[in-house]
């Protein structure tokens, strides 16, 4: 089929970027649910006849970015019985099939024109709840999908253009919040109307072949142009490994879960091993197969693609991902699988993004567009639910979560308190309407200095979240969703330190007032666990994770950390800590002075002690030598931004980029030959606490030998050996 000219082809794609956003529109203003109003965890899509997505909106990424599996099932096993017709829509929640997990529902619709199947039409939205034992759907004790909300296969919800009562009806009971859920199954519907009559209008001003045709050169040319920038890049593998906790710590760490990711490029292919992740977990914190392919497909299109064509159905023709069935990110049925997206879900986002980020410092040009990690999702976010004074049943999540720190580039610092890269267009609820949801008084929501990954350009900030039951005189339910409290999870770029980890507890308000005074816990806080309620004056304080940084900290303008102490970013204490920086009081009339919280006094950087701090820092990470002068030029051809490979008498070899110390041969391992400077995960967390289970886990920061620079930062379990992230491929 002839493409249509270049004219008409950005028309048709502008009009097809356009309807989906209308659609999604339309989704949000008939909804009732704040989650799909106000947090916008939602999306629509459009893709080809055969269900290749061409058009995506841009909220919640991964909630589409495979949407061919939900239609291709559609179409393999329905096309005969019952068929499918126009004026059809389908439903399905089921994470084996498309969805990421039970409470995201999409709905799907064929577009006909002329008798011809032109493409389909989708959309998503989180639901309050879906049913199972669990409000919100999410339970920490599942062992398998018995204990969620049964998933609804795909099944046609309209026929004919009308709602079937009766499979509506089917769905609805299931639920805890049946009119909220009507109120989002009617705004998809209504969107995937409104998408199905405007690229019919479409079809009809330039024919059915045209539009056909149009779509099919979009992800043809969306494919180029992601070979064309895999080629680019210098052939290599690139590695990173992401833990998750589920149950009780155990001598023997079984409950801890490796997300391993190892990635190879080569020519214009790139492959995505998963494949030597760990077995999976006995309950909740699995993906199911879609899920995989949907994060990791939404990560690709946000740290490869920031500059291309957004166009999910060309990813799956460029790149290969390889998995194996039965482990935490592949789960073979039966396994429960309903909190994956806030924890192996998150941990598909952050190896993707460590190993896509990596491969992009390959080049000089390129490097401007590596990113570190954004905030996982963590404790910070969970389900609220009970019982209302008027008896009526709540449940909902916060979306708190996102407000967690955004990762920092070559460039610039990570965006405070902005949420998962993978949901561009999500955001938090606000404060008053979580309030009206649910029976909650909000005694906090702000940013919180020291959450953010140090680095020469700082990680965004997480917040600090504290609210109490208000409204209700029986217990509240806190499902949290319990990642990241024993270790920090958004991983850090070319020596920056992982942005901080989550933080959960539901008690006392005395304890609360004491941590976010800065006093010490004496003791571990508790893990969340499904019997985690609030009662009585009781409260309920949750911290985001703030982002990664990008270099080592040491690098960072004094300057600009005296900003970030003016602005609450960073403390007094963790801008000694952390960068060196040396501040001192001094009188309010100074023109590079800033003041404290209580306006009384004033910070002014002491560029002499700061220069002798940061001597002494160096010196210490190598064993107290005095470090080695950097060259003025890169010894060889660019591995990472601190990394060459190096031709010498001896053969090729890897060297340091900023003094030219050689590492190792070319097929050796440099990371080896660092000087590790290692320490316990929870001395750098923002709020003193800490879990159990925590002290299994370190940061190590690798550098230099020679001279002192900050290479690599790795989160790892004691035990586990450091992860050779970055090697050379012939």
């Amino acid at each position: 089929m002839t493409a249509p000219d270049p004219i008409t082809l950005e028309i048709i794609r502008h009009r097809l970027a356009g309807i989906n956003d209308e659609a999604a529109i339309m989704l949000r203003q008939v909804s009732g649910s704040q989650i799909a109003v106000e947090a916008n965890d939602l999306n629509t899509a459009i893709t080809t006849a055969d269900g290749t997505v061409v058009a995506c909106g841009d909220y919640v990424l991964c909630q589409v970015a495979s949407l061919d599996l939900v239609t291709s099932d559609i179409i393999r096993n329905y096309s005969t019985d019952p068929g499918i017709r126009p004026g059809d829509q389908f439903m399905t929640n089921d994470p084996y099939v498309g969805t990421l997990h039970q409470p995201d529902v999409v709905v799907v619709a064929p577009v006909f024109h002329e008798g011809m199947l032109v493409a389909w039409c989708g959309s998503t939205v989180h639901q309050p709840d879906v049913g199972g034992p669990a409000t919100g759907g999410l339970a920490l004790d599942a062992g398998s999908i018995f204990d969620e909300p049964l998933p609804v296969p795909p099944v046609r919800i309209v026929e004919h253009d009308r709602i079937r009562r009766d499979i509506e009806r089917g769905y609805l009971i299931r639920s805890r919040t049946p009119r909220l859920n009507a109120l989002d199954l009617a705004g998809q519907i209504a969107a995937n109307r409104a998408a199905v009559a405007a690229i019919q209008n479409l079809c009809r001003r330039y024919g059915t072949e045209t539009v056909i045709a149009a779509m099919d050169h979009l992800v043809d040319a969306a494919e180029r142009q992601l070979r064309a920038r895999l080629r680019e890049l210098p052939d290599g593998r690139w590695r990173h490994v992401s833990y998750l906790e589920h149950g009780t710590p155990a001598p023997d760490n079984s409950d801890v879960y490796l997300v391993r990711l190892d990635a190879t490029k080569r020519g214009e292919e790139l492959v995505l091993d998963f494949s030597d992740s760990s077995p999976q977990a006995p309950g909740a914190i699995n993906a199911a197969y879609p899920a995989l392919v949907n994060f990791t497909v939404a990560s690709v299109l946000v740290y490869l693609c920031a500059d291309l064509l957004w166009v999910p159905g060309a990813v799956a023709r460029v790149v290969k991902i390889v998995s194996r069935e039965g482990t935490v990110v592949h789960a073979r049925w039966p396994a429960g699988v309903a909190m994956s997206t806030a924890t192996s879900c998150q941990a598909i986002r952050v190896s993707v993004n460590a190993c896509l980020s990596r491969m992009l410092e390959g080049s000089a040009e390129l490097a401007r567009l590596a990113m570190a990690s954004c905030q996982s999702s963590g404790a910070g976010g969970g389900v609220l639910s009970g019982v209302s004074r008027s008896g009526e049943p709540f449940g909902s999540m916060t979306l708190d979560e996102l407000t967690g720190g955004g990762g920092a580039t070559l460039l610039f610092d990570g965006v405070d308190s902005s949420g998962s890269t993978t949901s561009p267009g999500a955001s938090c609820a606000n404060v008053e309407v979580n309030e009206s949801y649910l029976p909650v008084l909000y005694l906090r929501r702000a940013e919180l200095a020291d959450s953010a990954g140090p680095g020469r350009q700082r990680g965004g900030v997480g917040c600090v979240i504290a609210l109490r039951p208000h409204g209700t005189d029986e217990p509240v339910r806190v499902v949290s969703f319990a990642q990241g409290l024993q270790h920090p999870a958004a991983v850090g770029l070319d020596g920056g330190d992982p942005g901080r980890q989550s933080m959960f507890y539901a008690g006392r308000i005395e304890v609360v007032d004491d941590m976010l005074a800065g006093g010490r816990v004496e003791h571990a806080l508790p893990l969340p666990d499904a019997a985690a309620r609030l009662t009585g004056g009781a409260v309920h304080l949750a911290v985001t994770q703030g982002g990664g940084g990008y270099g080592d900290p040491l690098e960072r303008d004094p300057a600009a950390v005296l900003t970030d102490v003016a602005d609450g970013l960073v403390s007094v204490v963790g801008a000694e800590r952390d960068y060196g920086v040396v501040l001192v009081r001094s009188g309010c009339d100074s023109g590079s002075a800033v003041g404290d919280v209580a306006g009384a006094t004033s910070w002014t950087v002491d560029r002499e002690a700061t220069a002798a701090r940061r001597r002494l820092i160096r010196s210490d990470r190598i064993g107290g030598r005095e470090p080695a002068a950097r060259v003025a030029h890169r010894p060889g051809r660019r591995l990472t931004n601190a990394l060459d490979l190096v031709d010498g008498p001896g053969g090729r070899h890897i060297a340091c980029a900023r003094c030219a110390a050689p590492l190792s041969p070319v097929d050796g391992n440099p990371y080896l030959a660092m000087a590790v400077v290692e320490g316990p995960v929870y001395e750098a967390a923002p709020l003193p606490a800490r879990y159990p289970g925590a002290e299994r886990f370190v940061i190590r920061r690798l550098h230099c030998p020679s001279c002192a620079s900050r290479i690599e930062v790795q989160v790892s379990l004691r035990s586990d050996p450091v992860v050779q992230a970055v090697a050379p491929i012939a």
